[in-house]
């Protein structure tokens, strides 16, 4: 980029971007520690923020950039036609749950380890052998109502379309990364600042994410909820830090095995935090039976 170019509009969109997704672990421990009868609502907003965050990134960064916002679409076709594949393998069948007056189809992995997960975009719920056998029943469907609770986050906004959005905005930044990694020493730094910050608002969203899914469960199973957390991580409720949090926002960024592939998304908030934001609540007896 040329001098002129930082000067412009879309020069101080990039930097606006930058600070808001830097501060979006700090936001994210002022609202796991204030009001817990609002944090539903400003987990969307953080959810939005860091969004937000990309696009201004994106945008500043050198635009839109059609090639890439054209191969969104196949790609994401093709990543999700791995994923159901390689799912689909280890699938022995399907059970049925009622969770807030929705009925979710819910589909049995063959491993041994207790696990569950959401791939949003197919809207599926797969939980594990492992965890039906480590659980209470009423801890599994806890667990199915906290992964029911993904999709139940994302409304009015269908999971596919917010799939879809993230992807497009991950190939923005890429695109813009790749712009300003060929303008020089400045761009390159702009370019590795650019994307610390997106991996920052990644987290922030991820994390945002799950804690929504934890009040939904909350709501849906009550106790349980609480119950099945602390069965699985063996963890206490835990204040959280804005200095912790950052830490863990960096360490979030490495890559982590999943279903079957290396990945680097959804990473988890402290199992701690999550405690401490889903206690806060059932003090309030929000949820529970």
């Amino acid at each position: 980029m040329t001098g002129a170019s930082h000067a412009s509009l879309p020069g101080a969109a990039f930097y606006a971007g930058i600070v808001l997704a830097t501060a979006l672990p700090g936001l994210y421990v002022l609202v796991l520690r204030g009001d817990p009868e609002k944090a539903w609502a400003r987990l969307r907003a953080l959810m939005a923020a860091a969004l937000a965050a990309g696009a201004l990134m994106a945008a500043g960064g050198g635009g839109v950039d059609p090639l890439a916002a054209a191969m969104v679409g196949p790609a994401l076709g093709l990543v999700y036609l791995a994923i159901s594949w390689r799912l689909g393998r280890r699938t022995l069948g399907s059970l049925v749950y009622r969770v807030g007056g929705r009925l979710y189809r819910v589909f049995l992995l063959s491993s041994g380890l207790p696990t569950a997960f959401t791939v949003a975009a197919l809207g599926r719920i797969y939980v594990s052998r492992g965890l039906y056998e480590r659980l209470r029943p009423e801890e599994a469907g806890a667990v199915v109502a906290h992964e029911a609770g993904h999709l139940e986050a994302l409304r009015p906004l269908p999971p596919l379309v917010l799939a879809g959005l993230v992807a497009l905005l991950a190939s923005w930044l890429v695109a813009a990364a790749m712009r300003l990694a060929g303008a020089g020493p400045l761009g390159a730094a702009e370019a590795a600042a650019m994307l610390l910050a997106a991996g920052l608002a990644w987290v922030s969203f991820s994390w945002a994410w799950e804690h929504l899914a934890d009040i939904y469960s909350l709501r849906a199973a009550g106790a349980w909820s609480i119950s099945a957390l602390y069965r699985m991580t063996g963890a206490l409720p835990e204040e959280p830090v804005v200095a912790r949090a950052y830490l863990d926002a960096l360490l979030g960024l490495r890559p982590r095995r999943g279903p079957g592939v290396v990945f680097l998304v959804n990473p988890h908030p402290r199992p701690g935090h999550r405690l401490y934001l889903m206690e806060r609540l059932a003090w309030l007896g929000r949820g529970l039976l």
